[in-house]
């Protein structure tokens, strides 16, 4: 089967961990030269030779801070001067700040200069190049919990919700340019993510309990459920899909579950909704 993007190029952030560095990899796998975005250089460094060591290609220019512009604007830069031209944006930096023992009101102003600035800076650094070409694909990482919360986390949920509205809008002005934008919404999906909110014990009984209240298929979802969704919006299969929030969890925001948090955990009976 021939590789689903080969010869396009791919910058990808929050390359260098989770969702992100199982998006990088795949895409690799599937043809893509794949630009790592990260703050971590020996993770980025790591990734781009075992990605090259697998066959692939894959760069990693040095630390990617998505709430600067000007490190936006030096990934682009130095993208364009070794590929000439950026096929894919695959928007996935984001943290939450809960966990850090910060004051409320930094722990929500650094959520969302992370997690909504840093996409919105990332998307309109890259968007230029995309106009002039009339042609690109953009998918934006926002949660399920944006509108359909497992768990509170205010700030980085409100800062996701901002994200599915830049995709909607965003996709609405470059449609008739030829350029797709497309959003993942990930159901729980073990990543860092969960290690801000609990740890141990605590964090196995937390998922365990979202996995069998929450999730229709009764399981916790890994990075690479994230991944392929992710492939097939970049790819020519989804050619005609723009402006799409997609659920990619388990079944939640699709379908209820067995046995929902909100009902505390019985099973209901005899409801026809």
């Amino acid at each position: 089967m021939e590789k689903m993007l080969d010869g396009q190029v791919a910058i990808i952030t929050g390359a260098t961990s989770g969702m992100g560095e199982a998006v990088a990899r795949l895409f690799a796998k599937e043809g893509a030269a794949v630009v790592i975005g990260g703050r971590s250089v020996g993770k980025g460094e790591r990734l781009a030779a075992e990605i090259g060591a697998a066959g692939g290609t894959a760069r990693y220019y040095g630390p990617l801070d998505v709430t600067s512009a000007e490190s936006n604007r030096l990934t682009v830069d130095k993208t364009l001067a070794e590929f000439g031209k950026i096929d894919i944006l695959a928007s996935f930096a984001g943290k939450t700040f809960d966990g850090e023992g910060l004051d409320p009101k930094t722990s929500y102003e650094k959520t969302i200069e992370s997690n909504m600035t840093g996409t919105y800076n990332t998307v309109f650094t890259v968007l230029p190049h995309m106009k002039e070409r009339k042609s690109g694909k953009i998918v934006i990482c926002s949660s399920n919990g944006a509108f359909n919360p497992t768990t509170p986390a205010y700030s980085y949920h409100m800062a996701k919700a901002g994200c599915e509205s830049l995709t909607v809008n965003l996709a609405m002005e470059v449609a008739p340019l030829g350029i797709r934008v497309n959003c993942i919404k990930p159901g729980p999906i073990r990543t860092s993510f969960w290690d801000e909110l609990a740890s141990g014990d605590e964090l196995e009984s937390l998922l365990d309990g979202i996995a069998r209240h929450e999730v229709p298929l009764g399981r916790i979802g890994t990075a690479d459920d994230i991944a392929g969704p992710t492939l097939f919006l970049c790819s020519e299969l989804s050619a005609y899909i723009t402006g799409l929030c997609m659920y990619v969890g388990g079944g939640i925001g699709y379908v209820y579950s067995h046995a929902q948090s909100f009902l505390l955990g019985k099973t209901p009976t005899g409801s026809n909704g």
